[in-house]
């Protein structure tokens, strides 16, 4: 029996065969990419089909810097918490709609590595990866994104229930873009 037909008969949940077979393409057993995939799901990894309105990311560099980056490229407007004398962070709140993102700049905090900026590879970390936006009309909500000067990390993909694509931010975070498809 080959791996396809051992994920469409194992796989629950219409569409995430694609993202099991894809994990699966990048070296993880099935029962590992099918554990993957549902943890991410039910994580709140995908913002509006799961509901979650809230992510926080921290970054080493210039907290300003990353706010204007949010605001110009996907329109969340930004705010500085004000901070305690002597801190080690500086926090700020990204608010759009009911989704927040706080970022925390952090002294002395690590640099993403180099394999956390490509989604294909960062799947062979342990952790969180990446949050993701559910958008309508995926290639022209790329096509103004990639006039606006982001970063591609992950190329558009079209498979049968969704299309996907990742962007990276200015720190180099990892950010999915997935439009479902109607049945």
């Amino acid at each position: 029996m080959g791996t396809s037909s051992v994920l469409r008969d194992r796989v629950n949940g219409a569409g995430d065969t694609e993202r099991t077979n894809a994990i699966v393409a990048a070296g993880l057993t099935v029962r590992r990419a099918r554990f993957l995939v549902t943890v991410m799901l039910h994580s709140g990894v995908f913002v509006g089909r799961q509901y979650a309105t809230f992510a926080g990311i921290t970054y080493g560099q210039n907290i300003a810097e990353s706010i204007a980056w949010y605001e110009k490229m996907l329109g969340f407007k930004g705010t500085v918490r004000p901070g305690q004398p002597g801190a080690r962070q500086q926090v700020a709140d990204l608010r759009r709609g009911n989704i927040t993102i706080e970022l925390f700049q952090v002294t002395d905090a690590a640099p993403l590595p180099e394999s956390r900026k490509n989604p294909s590879e960062d799947f062979r970390t342990h952790g969180v990866k990446h949050f993701g936006f559910e958008v309508k009309n995926l290639p022209a909500v790329l096509a103004e994104l990639k006039a606006k000067g982001v970063k591609m990390a992950f190329d558009l993909r079209v498979t049968p229930t969704e299309d996907f694509a990742f962007i990276s931010d200015n720190a180099g975070n990892a950010i999915e873009l997935i439009e479902h498809k109607t049945r």
